[in-house]
């Protein structure tokens, strides 16, 4: 990692989540091997974005796909495809975007909810150029709210941060009633990989939106759409080389390579296999924190957003906090970040482990870090 030293930068284990703020997911070999080939000729970028989409939608059980910039790229292009499906008299509304003076229908829909403060996502929908109507969390309402001006509804299948707030299962059935277009921001509901074409192929949603750098472990800058094919022709029509609304969400060639690299070994892994590993490694800091007296420890079957992967929650005896256990773990003499709830979160004296980003031995240091901070 002397890259990053020689930028003044220490490299830590991540025991969290693969967090934007961490730098997302570590590739693997395979796919920087993939990166690599692919900078040292040049290719038809129209035909690669294409031939790219074609495959991720196979890959993912999906009609269409398209790649982007990252999930948050994701969210902006969906709404602009919702604009351009509910509007499609308005034939220039491709070039016109964020320009929503012609259109009929300029009104995207979102749950009021816990997470409007915590995860604000949401807020990206409006450089589509849509208007964002907050509707209160009932069918009542949802219904209320529906009207001529409607293109389309956001959902965030996030339970952490949705208390209150009718699930996917629920609402999606009474928007496709009504017709409204539906799109999933499930940037981080992965694994397992069958949620790619979930809440798509089995509940009805015209779109979803992926991370491409989080657990599908492609390059941090990409971003995966799923669904409705002529919805996701029209992202690729907004989107880089067009000169359009998404001609800032540019992926690279080495991008587009290395997320379809990476798509294609996360569906073909074993998922049973996978779980195991982290459940070993989880297991193995749990029998050497149990030695530290007053601590509580129990393992999750599930990840905090209902995800398949174990994860290791940790009760701090006495005083202690998360955010100040993290902060000892990553000054650390080999740094750490663990998991953490915020106060508005619940269990602030709480900490949770994912092995889900680490490598084989990594498991030791990470029990290591916190039981040099709960021995101090």
């Amino acid at each position: 990692m002397s890259i990053y030293r020689e930028l003044g930068l220490q490299p830590f284990i991540n025991a969290s989540e693969p967090y934007t703020r961490n730098g997302g997911s570590v590739m693997s070999r395979q796919v920087v091997e993939a990166m690599a080939e692919a900078a040292e000729c040049f290719v038809d970028m129209s035909v690669l974005i294409r031939k790219v989409a074609e495959r991720a939608a196979q890959l993912s059980g999906n009609d269409g796909a398209f790649v982007t910039s990252g999930a948050g790229a994701g969210v902006v292009l969906s709404a602009a495809a919702c604009l351009c499906e509910s509007n499609k008299e308005e034939e220039d509304l491709l070039d016109v975007l964020p320009d929503t003076g012609k259109a009929q229908k300029n009104e995207i829909l979102i749950f009021k909810g816990k997470y409007l403060d915590i995860i604000q996502y949401w807020k990206l929908i409006r450089i589509s150029g849509a208007r964002l109507v907050l509707v209160e969390p009932t069918k009542k309402a949802l219904l209320e709210a529906v009207n001529d001006k409607t293109a389309g509804m956001f959902l965030f299948p996030a339970p952490m941060y949705e208390e209150g707030i009718p699930t996917c299962e629920e609402i999606i059935p009474v928007l496709k009633e009504k017709g409204v277009l539906v799109v999933v921001d499930a940037a981080a509901q992965l694994p397992p990989s069958s949620n790619l074409y979930y809440y798509t192929k089995l509940l009805g949603a015209d779109l979803a939106v992926f991370s491409g750098g989080k657990h599908i472990k492609g390059p941090q800058s990409t971003g995966l759409i799923v669904g409705n094919r002529t919805m996701t022709e029209f992202c690729q029509k907004l989107a880089c080389p067009n000169p359009r609304l998404g001609r800032a969400f540019k992926v690279g060639k080495e991008e587009l390579v290395g997320f379809i690299k990476a798509l294609e070994l996360f569906v073909k892994e074993n998922p049973d296999d996978r779980y195991q590993r982290q459940k070993e490694k989880l297991e193995r800091i749990q029998k050497k924190l149990a030695e530290i007296p007053d601590i509580r420890m129990e393992l999750w079957a599930k990840g905090r957003l209902e995800t398949e992967q174990p994860l290791l929650l940790v009760d701090l005896p006495g005083e202690k906090t998360g955010e100040e256990c993290c902060r000892f773990t990553r000054a650390y003499q080999n740094p750490v970040d663990v998991g953490y709830f915020k106060k508005e979160n619940g269990r602030p004296g709480s900490i949770f482990i994912n092995a889900y980003l680490l490598k084989d031995g990594e498991e030791e240091l990470v029990a290591d870090a916190v039981r040099a901070y709960l021995e101090q």
